[in-house]
């Protein structure tokens, strides 16, 4: 088993546009974690299960409130890295997760460093994480899931 979890988080919008950190989100949230499962990929065999924590302001359906451009962006690229990787090892019976671990109440999440923003703590996301991660099979490889098991779209 490999869980990929990796994220930055960076505050660009439309006036506060910033090629630098939408670049370096782009490289530890999207590319950072494709690159580790192909370092990796001698030690999967038939069976292992490859997790990926995304977000679901990777999806581009639920999009509602725009900004976040780097953040966005990367967990998009990340998502669609991940479907890629869950049709190029589905020959292996490799598993891909992909998930969203929920609101989590993180210093991420607040800026200023504090955790009191968020809807779930992060123990309790984990604990959701592990079902899922527990429950992944090659029916549901390649599906964007948040942690309460809720389907989510691209």
């Amino acid at each position: 088993m490999l869980i990929n979890n990796a994220g930055i988080l960076r505050d660009e919008s439309l006036s506060r546009f910033n090629k630098t950190t939408i670049a370096e989100q782009f490289s530890v949230n999207a590319l950072a974690p494709l690159a580790l499962t192909h370092a990796l990929l001698t030690h999967l065999h038939t069976g292992s299960k490859v997790a990926f924590i995304t977000s679901r302001m990777g999806s581009i359906t639920d999009n509602t409130s725009g900004g976040r451009y780097g953040y966005r962006m990367s967990k998009a690229a990340l998502n669609s890295g991940a479907m890629s990787l869950a049709r190029d090892l589905a020959t292996e019976q490799i598993a891909i997760g992909i998930y969203h671990p929920g609101y989590v109440k993180t210093e991420m999440v607040n800026t200023g460093g504090s955790t009191s923003n968020g809807d779930i703590s992060a123990d309790a996301s984990a604990l959701k994480l592990i079902t899922l991660i527990d429950n992944l099979t090659m029916e549901d490889s390649g599906v964007f899931k948040h942690s309460n098991g809720e389907v989510l779209p691209w």
